[in-house]
């Protein structure tokens, strides 16, 4: 099991910083930043979103009463990880746009009735589950 979190946070992290990385112009602060001066804040971002990430898995974990849900592999547990990733999205960007952590650019599609932004929501329900799809691959690969 500790290999299996220290992969999901290495992965997770790599992940994330590219679609961080990516999504910049999306965010009215960061856009028309070159990309070294974004380097930082998507680094922070980054590790902001692999505690999101072990907060899912930790949430799934109570859910199922089962400590290793994430490493069974079943359809329902990578459904599972993507649903609550969508919901912990939406709960930060709505706290972040409140406390005006930050504001969207016209570059960043905006989700109808939530009022939150397209990217960041999907890069939860994506990343996600393929963190945890990649640490059980790499993990039982290792054995």
């Amino acid at each position: 099991m500790p290999a299996f979190v220290v992969i999901l946070c290495l992965v997770s992290f790599a992940m994330n910083w590219v679609w961080e990385m990516a999504q910049m112009r999306g965010y009215v602060e960061m856009a028309g930043k070159q990309w070294q001066q974004t380097v930082a804040p998507c680094s922070l971002a980054s590790l902001g979103d692999v505690l999101m990430t072990l907060a899912v898995y930790g949430i799934g974990a109570l859910a199922a009463g089962q400590r290793r849900w994430g490493t069974t592999g079943t359809w329902y547990s990578f459904a599972a990880a993507a649903i609550l990733g969508a919901i912990l999205a939406v709960a930060y960007e709505w706290y972040s746009q409140w406390i005006g952590r930050w504001s969207y650019s016209d570059q960043m599609p905006i989700l109808p009735v939530l009022n939150v932004g397209l990217w960041p929501v999907l890069q939860l329900v994506v990343l996600v589950p393929a963190a945890l799809w990649i640490a059980r691959w790499a993990t039982q690969r290792k054995r």
